[in-house]
């Protein structure tokens, strides 16, 4: 008998096991692969590479994290950006633009066609919308122009949720936004009077990763869980409410085992997690399984410093939809993190796929590269054959925060209240950053143990 049982070894159900654990409750975390760690996965070449196959790096100023990343042991691990990542680029005209991080410094850029920048300062004066949601290619155009979104929103979007900005929700996306917009009638006055913590200063973000790699992170939130509290190769089968508790059915070494626990936290992707409760709500199963997921092949290519034309002098360069490029991005790790990659040598990640372009990531291993190669030689100048060339796939690697998912989250939080004990976890819900899962999961397991004590 557990006190909880996560099922998931990602990091939202990691964050919430371990927190769980240390506040003393009696915690089993399943996984179904041979590893935690999810989307967080890492591997170091014979000849010295350094490849974080899903997530690259993680931004947050939240000394709580530091702390626990101490308590890991990863404090020594941990190692921040080279002040380079703070410059960020965009293809325009075949060409990578830096982003201006100033406003008078955009008012200068050549991302911008004169009328776009004069369009951007009547923001202010356009009314806040009067529809429940609406896309975010929708809310860009209407509030600062058909070019800035195009130019700037589009790639981002794209970069951050593998999205197609005129299918995702504004609101489920980017709810401090629409909110802003919502509350002040404008994105400039909504920001400049958000309401702020009397003496609360905003920290800078901290852009991190690991010597080992995104990995690092997982295996020493196993090491800390321990062996006895941590099930890998064991899938969740079953799972039913069993009094004052749940029932949970696994297989494990060949055979099925029942496990019970007073809660239990489904930590799965969307689909996975629409299987195990469908029997307790068909309706919760279905918004689940409405929710779509992009694909994505992450390439990545060492190059010999000297057959890269590009300086990769920051954090890589994003592609608006409009440059017709094959490619939603490529990151430069090697400059954020000089030892990714071999003495003289350079490292790219390429982001090939997402729903723009799902049926790229689809193709064979050699066109996906054969494709990868040609986009470098195109946009960075790159020459010659690389000295690196590897693939991951992710079938189903971003949920998509499209119209309609605000109503989903509700039909599954009548299923929590319906069903109590029964949490559900995961990327679809409250943001897809590494980040942003952290901190779901560590809040899910302050609310158990605050539940727990309240009703001791």
């Amino acid at each position: 008998m557990y006190d909880v049982v996560v099922v998931g070894g990602g990091i939202s159900g990691l964050s919430a096991a371990y927190a769980l654990r240390r506040r003393g409750m009696a915690v089993l975390l399943v996984e179904a692969r041979p590893e935690v760690g999810g989307a967080l996965r890492s591997l170091t070449t014979a000849d010295g590479f350094v490849l974080d196959c899903g997530p690259n790096t993680v931004t947050s100023s939240d000394e709580t994290l530091w702390q626990e990343l101490d308590e890991l042991g990863l404090g020594n691990q941990r190692i921040t950006a080279d002040r380079r990542g703070a410059r960020r680029y965009i293809l325009l005209r075949g060409r990578p633009e830096l982003i201006p991080m100033r406003p008078g410094a955009m008012l200068r850029s050549p991302l911008l066609s004169t009328p776009a920048k004069l369009r951007l300062l009547a923001e202010p004066l356009v009314p806040r919308a009067t529809t429940a949601d609406e896309s975010v290619a929708a809310f860009f155009t209407r509030r600062i122009g058909r070019e800035p979104t195009e130019r700037l929103v589009d790639p981002f979007v794209s970069g951050v949720y593998g999205g197609d900005p005129a299918a995702t929700s504004m609101k489920a996306a980017f709810p401090t936004l629409w909110a802003a917009e919502q509350r002040a009638g404008s994105l400039l006055r909504g920001m400049l009077t958000a309401p702020r913590a009397t003496g609360q200063k905003r920290a800078r973000g901290v852009l991190f990763n690991f010597t080992e790699g995104m990995a690092a992170w997982p295996r020493a939130y196993a090491a800390g869980l321990g062996a006895e509290a941590v099930w890998t190769d064991t899938l969740a089968t079953g799972l039913e409410p069993l009094g004052d508790g749940w029932r949970l059915e696994v297989a494990r070494s060949g055979r099925s085992q029942l496990l019970e626990a007073s809660a239990v936290i489904l930590a799965t992707p969307a689909h996975v997690t629409a299987g195990l409760v469908e029997a307790l709500d068909r309706a919760a199963s279905r918004a689940l399984r409405a929710i779509p997921y992009a694909p994505m092949a992450v390439v990545h290519l060492g190059y010999l410093r000297e057959h890269m034309a590009h300086p990769l002098d920051g954090f890589g360069l994003l592609c608006p939809a409009v440059e017709g490029r094959r490619v939603l991005g490529i990151l430069w790790p090697t400059s954020l993190f000089p030892d990714r990659a071999p003495e003289g040598s350079v490292l790219t990640t390429s982001f090939i796929g997402g729903a723009r372009m799902p049926q790229l990531a689809a193709l064979p291993d050699a066109e996906v590269l054969a494709l990868a190669e040609e986009e470098h030689a195109a946009i960075l100048g790159a020459r010659g054959t690389p000295q690196l060339r590897h693939v991951t796939r992710w079938p189903q690697a971003i949920p998509q925060y499209v119209a309609g998912h605000d109503e989903r989250l509700a039909v599954l939080e009548r299923m929590e209240a319906s069903w109590p004990g029964l949490y559900l976890l995961g990327n679809y819900r409250g943001g897809v950053s590494v980040e942003k899962c952290w901190r779901n999961g560590a809040a899910l397991a302050r609310r158990l143990v605050a539940r727990a004590r309240a009703t001791a």
